[in-house]
């Protein structure tokens, strides 16, 4: 029976490759050809599209650039490259004696997302000593220790409630604990520290002396992330992506085995659903990341201890929340780790009326969607539910 073949990753074209008895040099040559790869290069001077694109047609691609980039009309363009991971080789080889026009800057792009397509490199988080292994999708379980957030304010705010939620999610299957002691729904008002570190610090040492499992502390404050590791806390999950607090870096610096979550937002919790828009959405978050990676950088941060979190509903309209989710594989192309916070959020009440703790399906669908998509970390409140899932869909993937 001829049929058509959807290859997904570099593993699944070797199998198939494998199925029909193809030579093992074979296999090594064909693979990455049935992998198809189109590339978006943003800004480009005139002078490398063109370059490109002819480069691009030598080897049996293509690339989509402006009009007016081909008679030199325009000085720079956004392009696409068409083609596979194999074209995609041969270009970077190809440019391997270019020295113009931003080309050798590209080149290393180019690399980059090719070795994140093919590498099988498995990413290990150190969370202050504890080794996270990143080689299957993880979960983060959410313990808000607050009085007004959306979906679970006011449940866990004793000590002894709290720690117990927590040691349920462990035993459901949590991989990460989040403690968060402020609020950060639309509109909710600011925490100061004095309080944030009363609701979490107890909390944090509780837990910690029953488990060793990650705990990430969900805050944007440098004293209480600094004041929350020392308690125990092995991941800070920054919603403002070290812009709220210069003194993160600093806490960072101090603790060097301690990985940074950073989520995209707009504006503050008090002002990001006022009026949010985008150009193209994808684009201006994926710039805003690196603006973010390169401050990290700039400040001695290494790239290892990155994690991006594309901020769902996080001056977001709907239709960036669902952009957003259809083009999750995109935010691989940092070769860093993503993580998805999605569950019980409001955009899945926009798509079926229900309150937050009623959208469970809503939440798997999304988590169905990151796990498809190679996300690393999704932060959810129904981590049974969410483990039950995630095992069978990892059960469907492993069969050969």
């Amino acid at each position: 029976m001829n049929r058509i073949l959807y290859i997904n990753d570099l593993e699944e074209a070797k199998n198939e490759l494998t199925k029909i008895k193809v030579s093992s040099q074979g296999i090594a040559v064909m693979a990455s050809k049935a992998l198809g790869l189109s590339i978006k290069l943003t800004k480009v001077h005139v002078g490398a599209a063109n370059i490109l694109k002819q480069e691009m047609l030598s080897i049996g691609g293509d690339a989509a650039v402006a009009r007016g980039v081909v008679n030199g009309v325009e000085k720079t363009s956004n392009m696409i490259l068409l083609g596979n991971a194999d074209k995609i080789k041969k270009l970077i080889n190809k440019l391997n004696h270019q020295t113009i026009f931003g080309l050798p800057e590209i080149r290393t792009d180019l690399e980059l997302m090719l070795e994140n397509v093919l590498g099988k490199q498995t990413t290990i988080l150190n969370c202050n000593g504890k080794k996270l292994k990143l080689d299957s999708i993880k979960i983060m379980g959410v313990l808000n220790v607050t009085p007004d957030s959306f979906s679970d304010g006011n449940k866990f705010i004793r000590v002894d409630k709290a720690v117990d939620h927590a040691i349920r999610m462990l035993e459901e299957g949590a991989d990460i604990i989040d403690v968060g002691g402020e609020s950060t729904r639309p509109g909710a008002e600011m925490v100061d520290i004095p309080t944030e570190l009363e609701r979490i610090i107890p909390v944090i040492e509780e837990f910690r002396k029953r488990s060793d499992i990650p705990i990430s502390i969900d805050t944007n404050k440098a004293e209480v992330a600094d004041k929350a590791i020392h308690a125990g806390a092995s991941i800070i999950n920054d919603i403002s992506a070290l812009r709220f607090d210069a003194g993160m870096v600093k806490v960072l610096l101090k603790y060097p085995d301690v990985p940074i979550i950073m989520m995209h937002m707009l504006g503050t919790p008090q002002t990001m659903q006022k009026e949010p828009f985008y150009e193209d959405t994808i684009d201006e978050i994926m710039e805003f990341f690196q603006e973010r990676i390169d401050h990290c950088i700039s400040n001695k941060i290494n790239r290892s201890r990155i994690v991006l979190d594309p901020g769902i509903g996080f001056g977001k309209r709907q239709i960036d929340n669902l952009i957003i989710l259809k083009k999750l594989l995109e935010f691989k192309s940092f070769g860093l780790p993503v993580q998805l916070g999605a569950s019980r959020k409001s955009f899945i009440g926009k798509i079926y009326d229900s309150k937050p703790e009623d959208r469970l399906e809503g939440s798997l669908a999304a988590t169905a969607l990151a796990f498809q998509n190679g996300v690393d970390i999704v932060r959810v409140h129904d981590v049974q539910q969410h483990k039950l899932f995630i095992q069978t869909l990892q059960r469907i993937k492993d069969v050969k």
